[in-house]
């Protein structure tokens, strides 16, 4: 049974993965919880804590850029990468002014949790409506509360393209993508894979950003060939 760590994204807690981890087979998943850290220091500090070396890190999101991030400072510590739904060239203009916005309206309003239409964002149409998927978004994010999103998005939106040293890491790196992720462009994922000399690009069709919760099995088969 191998250990494998695994990194969630913005407000996401271990829930995320309650569809993946019981399907993984010959794995031992550890969640790596990032939520407290106030800078990507912090998170690399997390990690550093938090694993045994050399390590296969699992990373979804934030947690994919977290990962290769760590991997950049401590490249003799990872042995394999999995990045889900990630990319390396930090966020667009428009999520970065959304994020500010946020900022702002959090500091001087009560949370009232994140909204339909935030979530629709995450979300293949057809999961638009799927109770099972959209509740778990909601409850995490209840989970975790206002002070945590404030500080996760003041601790995550300064994110410098570390696409070059990436490219330079000498480990197998796999770059799951969704078809339909309108936070991380498929297409452009692609060409940054077939440009790493270790790295390969596998495509999840029909799904939106939320790759564990709606492609729970699909992903799971992936994990069970790439991580073994």
């Amino acid at each position: 049974m191998q250990k494998v760590y695994v990194i969630s994204g913005t407000m996401c807690t271990v829930d995320l993965w309650q569809y993946v981890f019981p399907k993984l087979k010959n794995t031992l998943p550890i969640n790596i919880d990032i939520t407290p850290a106030t800078s990507f220091e912090g998170i690399n500090q997390t990690i550093l804590n938090h694993i045994e070396e050399p390590a296969t890190i699992i990373g979804f999101s934030l947690g994919g850029f977290s990962a290769m991030n760590f991997s950049v400072h401590y490249p003799e510590k990872v042995k394999k990468l999995v990045v889900v739904a990630a990319n390396t060239d930090g966020l667009s203009d428009s999520e970065i002014q959304l994020r500010k916005s946020t900022i702002d309206f959090l500091e001087k309003h009560t949370y009232k949790g994140i909204s339909q239409a935030r979530i629709q964002q995450f979300l293949h149409p057809d999961n638009y409506n799927n109770s099972e998927i959209v509740s778990i978004i909601k409850k995490m994010d209840a989970d975790l509360g206002k002070d945590v999103l404030l500080r996760q998005l003041k601790a995550t939106s300064a994110r410098l393209d570390i696409s070059q040293k990436v490219l330079n890491l000498n480990i197998p790196i796999f770059f799951i993508a969704a078809e339909n992720d309108a936070l991380v462009n498929p297409k452009k994922l692609k060409e940054f894979a077939n440009k790493s000399e270790k790295g390969t690009y596998i495509l999840i069709k029909n799904c939106g950003h939320m790759i564990p919760l709606e492609k729970p099995e699909e992903l799971a088969s992936i994990l069970n060939i790439t991580v073994n």
